[in-house]
């Protein structure tokens, strides 16, 4: 079963298109206020993606994201800035191949699942 996921930031390289043609369903973000009306909003996504392009800040998306939800965040790098490692459940590099990153991301999921089973 693949996951709702939220995305945050532009969609620059298509990832968005590439997520949702392996079947995940991803409700995108334009602002803070809007991350924060979909993360309490009460759907049940299962990670937060965020894109680090221009004149976006991905640490302010994810301050909002962590005071209303504990899900995986998956920062996709677009841009040379550098973000502490530990602040992101995943970082993709910009120029990783999509079926690289896909099955990273699909192995992120299922270890949550696996630890909310638990």
């Amino acid at each position: 079963m693949l996951a709702r996921l939220i995305h945050f930031g532009s969609d620059d390289c298509h990832r968005l298109m590439v997520l949702r043609s392996a079947g995940y369903a991803v409700e995108e973000c334009e602002s803070l206020l809007q991350l924060g009306k979909s993360l309490s909003a009460g759907d049940s996504a299962e990670a937060l993606l965020f894109s680090d392009g221009e004149g976006i800040s991905p640490e302010a998306a994810l301050a909002v994201a962590r005071a209303a939800s504990s899900l995986p965040s998956i920062l996709f790098r677009s841009s040379t800035r550098t973000f502490p490692d530990s602040e992101f459940d995943l970082i993709v590099p910009s120029l990783t191949p999509p079926e690289v990153w896909l099955n990273d991301v699909d192995t992120l999921i299922e270890r949550t699942r696996a630890t909310v089973r638990r």
